[in-house]
């Protein structure tokens, strides 16, 4: 089963085409981009607004492989970037939804730990760092297990202090957490106060999303009902959401 992977949470897009069968994920080929914080001279092709579908289709040319051979996609929710998540989701809901194909999401921050486990100790607590800006962090807590990784505790978006505390916490507790991610970079002084992983893993990489959604995809036919419910899993509120909390517009209260 050729599936379609992406994240978009952060300014570095991921893509990534993986062969899922018996609910695991074999790479087949993929591609990182950075995109540049503002779109530049050329208009907003800059961004991934610009590049997708597009990355998408230089990917399968280079494997001699065309749209309609995608089976399924395979999309990271974030916590990330509110813009860059809904143009990824948005994008892949509409190619799944023109092709009748199957599609599911996973945490951004999941894909960034499965991603690290290579890289730490046996029995680490993983914590994958990402910049909310707004001086807080979204972080993740994660232990491997069996070939993929279980969440300890609920994703957050932190401030660089209270992330020092909840990495202390679990310090006391007995476990033995690592943090990763160009999230670390926004900790400031804090960043003292936690161990970091040596690790490559800045931002969530494509193919570990698709091992992540390998099971849920394998074997699975379009669902109309499941593709309009995927949502991205933002964490914390819009500017909209926070501005006006009780809606705009008819009936809404400014």
């Amino acid at each position: 089963m050729l599936v379609a992977c992406l994240d978009t949470s952060t300014l570095t897009l991921s893509c990534a085409l993986c062969d899922i069968a018996v609910g695991r994920a074999r790479l087949v080929a993929d591609r990182t981009e950075r995109a540049p914080a503002r779109p530049g001279p050329q208009g907003p092709t800059g961004g991934h607004g610009g590049r997708l579908p597009g990355v998408l289709q230089d990917l399968l040319l280079s494997v001699d492989r065309v749209l309609p051979d995608i089976e399924g996609y395979a999309v990271g929710l974030g916590p990330g970037s509110f813009t860059g998540l809904r143009i990824g989701l948005a994008t892949w809901k509409g190619l799944a939804y023109a092709n009748r194909r199957p599609i599911a999401g996973c945490s951004s921050l999941a894909a960034m730990a499965l991603a690290a486990t290579a890289d730490a100790d046996d029995g680490a607590t993983l914590v994958p760092l990402l910049d909310a800006k707004k001086s807080e962090v979204y972080a993740g807590f994660y232990r491997a297990a069996a070939g993929t990784v279980r969440a300890i505790a609920p994703e957050a978006a932190l401030s660089p202090r209270a992330l020092a505390e909840r990495v202390a916490a679990l310090r006391a507790s007995g476990e033995r957490p690592v943090a990763f991610g160009e999230g670390i970079v926004a900790l400031g002084d804090a960043a003292g106060e936690v161990t970091a992983l040596a690790t490559a893993i800045l931002t969530p990489p494509a193919a570990a999303i698709g091992h992540l959604t390998a099971q849920a995809l394998d074997g699975g036919g379009y669902d109309a009902a499941r593709l309009f419910a995927l949502e991205p899993h933002y964490i914390r509120p819009s500017e909209a959401e926070l501005k006006h909390p009780h809606g705009h517009g008819p009936g809404g209260v400014p």
